[in-house]
């Protein structure tokens, strides 16, 4: 029998990541849909994450041992990163709710542990060959969820999960838009770069982005949308300085964009599809209010960093310490067996997050837990920038994707692992 060693252990634990949680998740809402279950959420599929903990734990500690290798800042960053967030608990409102996450969210200590424990440990492990293999996974994913997005829009079989029974916003095997956005943007915005260095036109290649980018104009997430066309700018701006970049593929690209976003907007239109998240009333209500309230909620957060300044609430107590308050059920909507339902009265629309990943870790965990975290993101960037490696630009290109959506996105179970295992496949390059 073939040993297990450390860097197959680490491979196993990372598929099971990115393959089994938004697995359990999405079949735990089907098992509702169908009314097999009375809440998805009987099954936590946070547990792969608890579960990986002691392992990728493990597989660290071996590895120092063995290789005997010195500490160097990243393992500093990943020390400050752990001891903060261990005292963020420390001095949570709600000890347990911070170990363990809260219902629905469930990124609590344990779950961010899992994370911080990827980065680390493909920052040692990481090479070229699992690069490219992981990017090939990602974009598989990526393209499942994109047909299966289709459906969602498209079509009227029951046995589909959708957002809403007017079939205005596609969230593929994700559970929401936004959080499908957010990953979209993630992937798509590797395949971008990829198509900008080549010479050559791939038709494999240009299918793949136009269905991406379909999917990202059905998910109706204005974040996620803006954040692709800025990681474009950023992307022909960086391969020009490195002279890298293929003119003549960008007109191409534009091309495609360009006709590719009014042919779907004409489909959805003679489809009586309500997408009017991009239109000019649709724009404009999302920069008078941030995109539904978010204004008001980045307010009302920074209130909560006002008196929690150093150490936070603690991981997904945001929602006990944010001025929630009850609201008429004409005021808006739950969702129930993955659809669209009224607000009973006096129904309380809770807001658990800052939607902001900069801001929610600092209402979270404080200034000591914020500090590391740009640490650990302005270090990778650096490190993208200074790289002359494809690969590197192929990873920074998801990175910056992901990190600008995240000014006004959250972080979430299904989507944040990619997040950590592009830092840690970034750092683990060496030029």
């Amino acid at each position: 029998m073939e040993k297990l060693d450390n860097k197959k252990l680490l491979k196993i634990i990372s598929l099971c990541i990115l393959i089994g949680v938004p697995f359990i998740k999405f079949f735990s809402m089907n098992l509702e849909m169908f009314g097999v279950v009375n809440n998805y959420d009987y099954t936590n599929p946070a547990i792969i994450l608890y579960i990986s903990v002691p392992i990728l734990l493990f597989v660290y500690i071996n590895n120092l041992i063995k290789t005997k290798r010195k500490l160097d800042i990243i393992d500093y960053v990943f020390f400050f990163l752990v001891i903060t967030g261990i005292i963020s608990t420390v001095f949570s409102i709600d000890y347990k709710i911070a170990i363990f996450g809260k219902n629905y969210r469930h990124e609590g200590l344990l779950s961010i542990l899992s994370y911080y424990l990827l980065f680390i440990n493909w920052r040692y492990h990481g090479t070229k060959d699992d690069i490219k293999s992981f990017i090939k996974f990602l974009v598989i994913i990526a393209v499942i969820n994109s047909i299966y997005a289709l459906f969602q829009i498209y079509t009227d079989f029951d046995f589909i999960l959708r957002y809403s029974d007017d079939k205005y916003m596609a969230m593929g095997l994700c559970g929401n838009p936004n959080f499908f956005g957010s990953f979209i943007v993630t992937i798509l915005s590797i395949i971008v770069c990829n198509f900008l260095i080549d010479e050559k036109v791939n038709l494999k290649e240009s299918l793949i982005i136009i269905l991406l980018f379909i999917s990202l104009i059905n998910a109706q997430s204005t974040g996620p949308f803006i954040t692709l066309f800025i990681t474009i700018i950023f992307i022909a701006i960086f391969l020009h300085i490195k002279k890298k970049l293929n003119v003549k593929k960008l007109l191409i690209l534009s091309s495609i964009l360009i006709l590719t976003y009014p042919s779907v907007s004409l489909i959805n239109s003679q489809l009586n599809l309500k997408n009017n998240e991009f239109s000019v009333d649709g724009i404009t209500e999302t920069v008078e209010s941030g995109g539904n309230g978010r204004l008001k909620i980045w307010e009302n957060s920074l209130d909560i960093v006002k008196n929690n300044f150093v150490n936070g609430v603690g991981f997904d107590n945001f929602y006990l310490a944010y001025p929630n308050k009850l609201v008429n059920a004409s005021v808006g909507i739950i969702i129930t067996n993955g659809r669209f339902a009224s607000m009973p009265n006096n129904y309380c629309m809770l807001v658990d997050n800052a939607h902001n990943v900069y801001l929610h870790t600092l209402t979270t965990t404080g200034i000591l837990g914020l500090i590391p975290y740009l640490l650990l993101c302005l270090i990778t960037f650096i490190k993208g920038l200074k790289s002359n490696n494809k690969l590197m630009f192929l990873l920074l290109s998801g990175f910056v994707a992901y990190s600008i959506q995240a000014f006004a996105n959250i972080s979430v179970i299904q989507v944040a692992p990619i997040y950590y295992l592009i830092i840690g496949l970034m750092l683990s390059i060496k030029d």
